[in-house]
């Protein structure tokens, strides 16, 4: 989650430490402290014990998502989020071209990188499912706006959409957070001044929001960070891509990972964005930190009116691929837990029996912090998976210090060793292993690195690599791409779960394999590092607490 305006981003993060953690944030140990009614701040350690979720199990005859699905359901006894933060779904195309990776680099020079074209393919994508819709289109993003070709990507869809004739309603919603808030009107305008005026039958509807400020009504910070664009709940890009012109598309690109789909799996994610525009229609007027401005067919000039609901009724099947879609709703929309992202991360990873992949922006979370904020919940799953027999886990992070060339920021300031310090002691409080033995374990068999593309460390101006994708697989089988952080924050979040051998060998192949190839020179720990941070006992102060205990 990049962040332009650090200072006042961490200042309102350093006055949301004294909220509620995310629900991912409290440890196994800590959570009968939370018993009671299940609301948007529970944690999942709470959840799982007080609603009896088992975890899954790979040997079953059930596929693991319906398990996942049925195991999701028990967070939402109500059955009110079916559908729209958790939904399982067959019948999904993933064609030739559905991984979108930019920049698509590997084994390049950092020099040989340039300024131009490397990532031209997603913009391009933008651009013709935007033009292509026939009823509708869902884009949410983070703010600030789209600029540069993005925005020229959405203007020319747009334009096309207006100039068709077709009856199509579009709507786009920002997340904003503080200290400065996106404007839904100026974007609006920048779209709309080459539709023509006559024969249009576009509808288009643009919102910036922020679901929750820390009053009294919701103890947090919440915005929408999901990256999303659907059309007619037919076909979905979904993952991690901002829209920031300089960040991906210039110098220095941030890496970021994204994918495409067709099937019903697209109409879930078009019910999730459903449900930030009910939030949205039921506050514009009365929040100061929600706006809405729209276009319709024949109006003179820009209105306020909105449009709660645009998803279909359901989906059309086109093949056979499983997806458990997955969202979370944070603070403010609804006082229900409706996490149901951080509960099915959790309970796939747990399910593990061979090897997990990871890789993320960081694992750490520490703007406006004292200390540093974990996912405990899904650390314990993961040692407790390092601590069986055989397994191997691998997680790439983007580098310390790494920054945008828009001035966003892709690094939590938590370097490589601070999180490997963090996994051997949740994995020392779940074993009983010595501290020379469980050093041994996990500098053989926990691969933690930095990103790197190819023969560079950086930048060829001193830069670090900056790397902002979403990623997870567990068992070279079941894979997630979406925007959802490992590090906890309470943001609005949206996914796919894919249990697909043929595309997670695509996953493996194109993805995986070059940036493992090229970051395990950097490694700190496993046993492709040069050396593990963990075999030297680390010199705690009198009185000194582990990290983030």
């Amino acid at each position: 989650m990049p962040f332009r305006f650090i200072g006042g981003v961490a200042l309102v993060l350093s006055l949301a430490a004294c909220t509620h953690r995310p629900p991912s944030a409290v440890p196994e140990s800590a959570g009968a402290h939370y018993s009671g009614a299940l609301n948007a701040g529970t944690p999942l350690v709470t959840i799982v014990r007080d609603r009896n979720i088992k975890p899954l199990d790979p040997t079953s005859k059930t596929p693991l998502l319906d398990q996942a699905m049925a195991a999701l359901a028990k967070s939402d006894p109500g059955g009110r989020w079916k559908g729209v933060t958790y939904s399982l779904s067959g019948g999904n195309v993933l064609s030739r071209d559905w991984l979108v990776q930019t920049p698509l680099v590997w084994g390049k020079s950092a020099r040989a990188v340039g300024g131009d074209g490397h990532s031209d393919e997603i913009v391009k994508r933008i651009r013709s499912l935007i033009a292509g819709a026939r009823q509708s289109v869902d884009i949410t993003l983070l703010q600030p706006a789209p600029d540069g070709a993005f925005l020229y990507a959405l203007r020319e869809g747009i334009e096309a959409l207006g100039r068709s004739g077709r009856t199509v309603s579009v709507r786009i919603l920002i997340g904003q957070y503080p200290p400065n808030d996106s404007d839904a009107k100026k974007l609006m305008a920048s779209l709309t001044d080459e539709i023509p005026s006559r024969g249009s039958r576009l509808s288009l509807y643009v919102a910036a929001m922020r679901s929750c400020t820390g009053g009294s009504d919701c103890s947090s910070f919440s915005w929408n960070h999901a990256k999303i664009v659907a059309v007619d709940g037919r076909v979905a890009l979904v993952g991690g891509h901002n829209m920031y012109a300089a960040d991906y598309l210039g110098e220095d690109p941030v890496f970021d990972l994204s994918m495409q789909l067709s099937g019903p799996a697209a109409a879930d994610a078009m019910r999730f964005v459903d449900a930030m525009w009910n939030f949205v229609c039921g506050n514009a007027g009365k929040l100061s930190t929600v706006q809405v401005v729209s276009v319709l067919p024949g109006s003179a000039a820009p209105g306020s009116e909105c449009k709660p609901s645009l998803a279909p009724a359901g989906g059309q099947s086109r093949g056979g691929i499983q997806v458990l879609a997955v969202g979370r709703l944070a603070s403010g929309i609804t006082p229900d837990f409706a996490n149901q992202s951080d509960l099915a991360r959790d309970l796939m990873l747990g399910a593990a029996r061979r090897s997990i992949r990871i890789v993320q922006q960081d694992i750490g979370f520490t703007l406006g912090r004292p200390d540093t904020l974990y996912p405990e919940s899904t650390l314990e799953k993961i040692a407790d998976f390092l601590l069986l027999d055989g397994g191997e886990v691998y997680i790439v992070l983007s580098n310390l210090g790494a920054v945008g060339k828009a001035g966003n920021s892709y690094s939590n300031d938590v370097p490589l060793e601070s999180v490997a310090r963090k996994f051997f002691d949740v994995a020392q409080q779940r074993s009983k292993l010595d501290y020379d033995t469980l050093a041994t374990l996990l500098c053989r068999r926990l691969h933690i690195a930095p990103l790197r593309f190819g023969p560079d460390v950086q930048w060829p101006d001193g830069k670090p690599i900056a790397n902002h994708a979403k990623f997870w697989m567990v068992d070279e089988r079941y894979f997630y791409i979406g925007s959802n952080n490992f590090y906890p924050v309470d943001l609005q979040e949206y996914g796919y779960i894919v249990d697909s051998r043929a595309a997670a060998a695509t996953m493996i192949e194109s993805y995986w394999t070059p940036l493992w190839r090229w970051s395990k020179s950097a490694a700190i720990s496993g046993d492709d590092a040069p050396s593990c941070v963990l075999r030297q006992k680390p010199v705690r102060k009198s009185g000194e607490r582990k990290s983030g205990n």
